[in-house]
């Protein structure tokens, strides 16, 4: 089907997953989208949004980025982002100037790995990018590992930026990356960290070859603690991932992001090459029902 454009990707379509059966239903402008949803189905209750662009959608994360940042800033005067490294944090780049008032954001690290901190480089980065205090960029320490995580959770559950009424602290958004393999963050698949799952835990220390050694990171329970999350997953090479991811056809603890479900929003960014298998496998499901009509 044919899509609207606004900008360099045309997002294609909005999905909302959870284990149940898959709905259609005709497309429609969702609020506040850049690109124009050509179509939209839902699988019983809504867990995750999954939105598919055709080409990249930097863009798009700074939209959701950006209309977030003002909601928290006009409704209690301030906004707390947890960033990790990679392509999600440089697509930052691309937020205009006057897209909120920076000076009350708090950058936050979902992980970081120990000695080389490219994270905290990568976040000081896009924190001048968009006008953010460096004493608002609040990086992981340096020290051995375990002391580091342990300092690093006291700062996130005493912060006045983050929401700390439940369990663990509660950031206002989250943006994650994802590998072929499933990892967000340094939690990775089968570790002993992806594990630690449902501990309260809240910053843990590991080291693993996957993290070229000593890391720190955020505990799943915190990223699930996060009023919103943005995953990114784009290309052919993350495809069958996101089938297994939003499918939920993995064990309980071989995709961690899959695992991934936000406090009030899960947002999946996709496009055409990464929702390909995902597509498949939901065609197959549709066929079935049709035979079992």
């Amino acid at each position: 089907a044919a899509s609207g454009s606004s900008g360099p990707a045309s997002m294609l379509a909005l999905v909302s997953c959870s284990a149940t059966a898959l709905v259609l239903s005709p497309a429609r402008r969702a609020g506040n989208l850049q690109m124009l949803a050509v179509e939209e189905f839902a699988i019983s209750k809504e867990i995750k949004s999954v939105r598919v662009f055709d080409g990249e959608y930097a863009d798009d994360i700074c939209d959701e980025v950006a209309a977030a940042a003002r909601a928290c800033i006009a409704e209690k005067g301030s906004f707390s982002l947890c960033i990790p490294g990679g392509s999600v944090v440089a697509a930052l780049a691309q937020m205009p100037a006057d897209a909120f008032d920076a000076s009350k954001v708090h950058l936050f690290f979902a992980n970081e790995k120990i000695p080389s901190y490219p994270c905290k480089e990568g976040g000081l980065d896009a924190a001048k990018k968009l006008g953010v205090p460096e004493a608002n960029v609040h990086a992981f320490g340096e020290g051995e590992p375990a002391a580091v995580a342990e300092s690093y959770s006291s700062l996130l559950a005493s912060h006045a930026s983050i929401d700390n009424s439940g369990a663990v602290p509660s950031v206002d958004m989250l943006l994650l990356g994802t590998g072929p393999d499933g990892h967000v963050g340094c939690l990775f698949p089968d570790s002993a960290e992806i594990k630690a799952s449902r501990a309260g835990k809240v910053v843990l220390a590991g080291n693993d070859a996957r993290a070229d050694g000593d890391f720190v990171a955020i505990s799943l329970d915190v990223m699930n603690a996060a009023k919103c999350v943005i995953v990114s997953a784009a290309g052919a090479g993350r495809a069958e991932m996101v089938a297994k991811a939003l499918a939920g056809n993995f064990g309980p603890f071989d995709c961690p992001a899959g695992l991934v479900e936000a406090e009030e929003e899960t947002l999946w960014f996709t496009d055409k090459e990464s929702i390909a298998v995902f597509d498949e496998f939901a065609d197959i499901e549709d066929e079935d029902e049709l035979e079992e009509e």
